[in-house]
């Protein structure tokens, strides 16, 4: 069984917070939150575990998650 640190667990709860990221990056408080809610659309468009899989990427990207493409296979491999 793994253990999360006390500093893991702040530093993944800093970054539930937009203007924290956006702090830390060159994104804008607003941007940080449209590629939060785009990443849960695309990680919840297949299967509901709040991770990207490659048939979600695949759909995201060429709107079909079952037509091979040489690209996502890499991308995502």
């Amino acid at each position: 069984m793994g253990c999360v640190s006390s500093k893991q667990f702040k530093r993944a709860a800093a970054y539930e917070d937009s203007s924290i990221l956006a702090k830390e990056t060159t994104f804008s408080v607003n941007e940080v939150e449209a590629l939060r809610e785009l990443y849960k659309k695309i990680s919840h468009s297949i299967f509901k575990d709040g991770l990207i899989h490659k048939e979600e990427f695949q759909l995201a990207l060429f709107r079909n998650s079952n037509k091979k493409n040489l690209f996502a296979d890499r991308v995502s491999s």
